[in-house]
């Protein structure tokens, strides 16, 4: 059993996810195979990602989504939203509940 702060973690993001999703979408892995669909997807776009070599800025799109969600995880999978295709190009940020993708369409 998860300790009592995980647990709360996971509610926390999982009424977040819920609450500030704006579109629903699809989970594909690398060679399109559909992993989950009608996924609530938190997508923001003019998203601020700094290149850790040049220091350049550059903007983004990002998608975030709860982690349990999407097993197996792979990393050069992709999502479908509205029939556009954004594949994963990194991750952002990843808590272990709530994991947040950058994505190139």
């Amino acid at each position: 059993m998860a300790p009592r702060f995980a647990r709360l973690m996971q509610r926390m993001h999982a009424v977040g996810a819920d609450r500030l999703s704006d579109s629903q979408g699809d989970y594909l892995d690398r060679n399109g195979a559909v992993l989950a669909t009608e996924l609530a997807l938190i997508i923001d776009k003019d998203v601020d990602r700094v290149d850790m070599v040049s220091g350049a800025v550059d903007r983004g799109i990002t998608v975030a989504v709860l982690h349990g969600l999407i097993q197996p995880l792979d990393r050069k999978g992709a999502f479908v939203v509205d029939g556009k295709t954004l594949h994963i190009d990194g991750i952002a940020e990843d808590d272990g509940h709530l994991i947040t993708f950058y994505v190139v369409p």
